[in-house]
């Protein structure tokens, strides 16, 4: 089956996830969907809807939607394993009374996530949107789809948005900071978090401190906190030396330095 051919409906789409793995359910969720993100461990590798049934209830809708501008057809059936009638099988399975269907749904929702290949996809229309983008949905529909690419190793994509990152300036609307803390959110979930450590370093002293930035200064102390000792203790002791920073967030530096020793200290002796 070509993709070509395919219909533009949320069904045929690889960001479409069935609702529910212990029915057989026409309505299902978009992974495109950012409020999801925090959760893909838990769908995508358990099949754990438990840890978020209550948001998958709410956002779930018919998979006979006609699809968004972001549709992302799945890769054409004929050359992967599962075609060999595994779909008829699967509809005969339904059917039959002694089959477990939550585990028959489970598998097949686990088959069709192994045909996304989210480290490979292609980044280009994204990042036209991101850039070219003048509607903030877009813009943000832009972003979370690159986090989930990011979240799946797509070097590709981690490397754009974050390039996208840098070339902002500074911020000085509560709508530029949380772009920033949106994009912070994506880049965190990359395994290349030396760069992103380092900009946001150089981020803190070109920032101006003032209300408006007070939710990118927690954002980055936020996530500096999450970071081993030996990674933050000499850039962030340099910067309580300077005094362009007031004694609050040089107390939050402290407090990060603090934290990050003590649970340091804490693993080094297993104490938990």
């Amino acid at each position: 089956m070509s993709t070509e051919h395919i219909e533009r409906i949320c069904f045929n789409c690889n960001c479409f996830l069935p609702a529910s793995v212990n029915e057989a359910t026409e309505f299902g969720i978009c992974l495109n969907d950012e409020e999801f993100s925090p959760f893909f461990d838990e769908l995508l590798d358990k099949g754990n809807y438990g840890c978020c049934q209550n948001l998958i209830d709410s956002k779930k809708f018919s998979g006979e939607r006609e699809a968004c501008p972001d549709f992302n057809p799945i890769e054409d059936l004929g050359e992967t394993d599962i075609s060999d009638g595994f779909f008829d099988k699967f509809n005969i399975c339904l059917q039959d009374d002694r089959a477990d269907q939550g585990k028959l749904v489970s598998g097949t929702i686990d088959e069709i996530i192994s045909m996304i290949d989210f480290q490979t996809m292609p980044v280009d229309k994204y990042i036209y949107t991101l850039h070219n983008a003048t509607a903030r949905d877009e813009k943000y529909s832009a972003i979370s789809s690159l986090g989930v690419m990011i979240s799946h190793r797509n070097i590709a994509a981690f490397t754009a948005l974050f390039k996208f990152l840098k070339k902002l300036p500074p911020p000085l609307t509560i709508e530029a900071v949380h772009l920033r803390i949106e994009i912070l959110q994506k880049l965190k979930n990359s395994k290349r978090k030396n760069e992103l450590t380092r900009f946001l370093f150089k981020e803190l002293k070109r920032t101006p401190s003032n209300n408006t930035t007070r939710q990118w200064f927690t954002s980055i102390f936020k996530y500096l906190k999450s970071l081993p000792f030996e990674e933050i203790d000499e850039p962030l002791s340099e910067l309580l030396s300077d005094k362009r920073f007031s004694h609050r967030l040089k107390n939050r530096m402290r407090e990060i330095l603090y934290y990050s020793e003590v649970e340091g200290i804490r693993e080094d002796f297993g104490i938990f």
